[in-house]
């Protein structure tokens, strides 16, 4: 169990840790949680593909599908509470 009284998550899924997150954090910041899920819903979901794929399967992303990922995961860094 975690300090704030929820259990350990075994996920690799991002859109999950940041659900798990929205539950945790004080009032005043859920809403930015969410903001952010649903800002980057696809993102996510490509960042989330591109890691089971990349353990399973062989797929090969562009330089602009990158860039463009990097780019939004550097922005979901920058406002996550």
């Amino acid at each position: 169990m975690l300090a704030e009284g929820v259990d350990y998550y075994r996920t690799h899924s991002v859109r999950v840790l940041l659900e798990i997150l929205s539950d945790l954090v004080p009032e005043n910041k859920k809403s930015s949680v969410k903001g952010i899920s649903e800002n980057y819903l696809l993102e996510l979901g490509v960042l989330e593909d591109a890691y089971i794929t990349s353990r399973y399967v062989m797929r090969e992303f562009t330089k602009q599908e990158v860039e463009k990922l990097a780019k939004s995961v550097k922005e979901i860094m920058r406002n996550v509470p």
